[in-house]
């Protein structure tokens, strides 16, 4: 069993406001076994089984170079039951990625040939979802132990296309751990956003990899992305039971696939800092015990970027600030801390 870590101050940041801001990164370190809605605002949609947080952690079947080693625990579900979502900053352009790892252990029960969707991005507080992940027993009847992965840029079943393609799709294996990447592009103009996925892909890197599978919206486009989805369909065509680990929602390719900026060696860990004083009115100051440059991004209680700045143990002037309270997330060498602001 792996340890669990606390990652401080920003997932607290999290839970405080309801919202993260993006990127984010789930690695479900809560206490097992308990329910995942409820759990740093993991927000329940419907009734019936939980969405349950278990002991344990996912590590991929396949040597994936780079990969993070996963922290926390790991959720399961299978069959019918509850749905949840966790509210991000609003998404409105660019390309918005989760990622996450994908374990199914059985299929006994699902027969439905078309396949369903476990998981997806929403618009607002709304049944409007988009880049939803699919899964379809290769063996309809039920049992099996092959299944294929798709994605679809909304939820009509015909508009699903099944990872590489749906003539010949990748069969993948009961008991294997697969890392599984989707985008959803938001492009200029209407019905043509993109969405994409990769199973098990390069990790890192400036730009997305080769590998992908793609297909264009046809139907109108999400407005905004900003809530997360965890679903079970039904008892045939959601799998009878699956695990899913270390969820990372960002609008790079580089923070969805790594744990650059949420690294728990670098995380809060800026040695002296201080964030003075606070409350704030008009100045707030960012020292620490070195005189390295801080990059400094302060978020509302939206989750949405106020103000960034680059200070070098000088006053940040904050007096343009509506009053409330900000999250100050602080970036020097590398180390990562973040602190609760209040401006009056």
């Amino acid at each position: 069993m792996k340890k669990i870590y606390l990652f401080g101050a920003l997932l607290t940041a999290s839970i405080s406001f309801g919202q993260a801001p993006v990127p984010f990164y789930e690695p479900f370190d809560y206490n097992a076994p308990s329910a995942l809605q409820g759990q740093n605002s993991w927000t329940s949609i419907n009734s019936g089984d939980d969405l349950s947080i278990i002991s344990g952690s996912l590590t991929p079947t396949a040597t994936l170079s780079g990969y993070p080693s996963s922290l926390g625990n790991k959720l399961t579900f299978g069959g019918a039951g509850i749905d949840a979502s966790k509210q991000f900053a609003s998404q409105i352009s660019g390309t918005v990625y989760y990622s996450f790892l994908l374990k199914v252990n059985d299929l006994t029960s699902t027969t439905f040939a078309a396949g369903s969707y476990i998981a997806g991005l929403v618009q607002g507080a709304s049944t409007t979802y988009g880049a939803t992940l699919w899964l379809k027993n290769a063996t309809p009847t039920g049992g099996g132990t092959t299944y294929y992965i798709g994605v679809n840029p909304r939820t009509t079943t015909a508009n699903t296309l099944f990872f590489p393609d749906n003539t010949t799709p990748t069969a993948l294996n009961v008991g294997e751990t697969y890392l599984i990447v989707v985008a959803n592009e938001i492009v200029s103009s209407t019905t043509n956003d993109k969405v994409r996925i990769w199973v098990n892909p390069t990790i890192g890197g400036g730009t997305e990899p080769s590998g992908f599978s793609e297909t264009t919206n046809t139907l109108t486009d999400l407005t905004s992305i900003d809530r997360m989805l965890i679903r079970q369909g039904s008892a045939s065509d959601t799998p009878t039971s699956l695990e899913i680990d270390e969820l990372r929602i960002a609008n790079n390719w580089n923070d969805a696939t790594t744990n650059v900026v949420l690294k728990k060696d670098n995380f809060d860990n800026i040695s002296g800092l201080q964030v003075y004083p606070n409350p704030a009115k008009q100045f707030l100051n960012i020292t620490s015990a070195s005189f390295a440059e801080k990059q400094v991004v302060l978020y509302d209680v939206l989750g949405k970027i106020a103000l960034t700045a680059k200070v070098t143990n000088q006053p940040l002037n904050v007096a343009s600030l509506p009053k409330g309270v900000y999250v100050a997330k602080i970036t020097e060498e590398g180390k990562i801390a973040t602190r609760k602001v209040v401006i009056e």
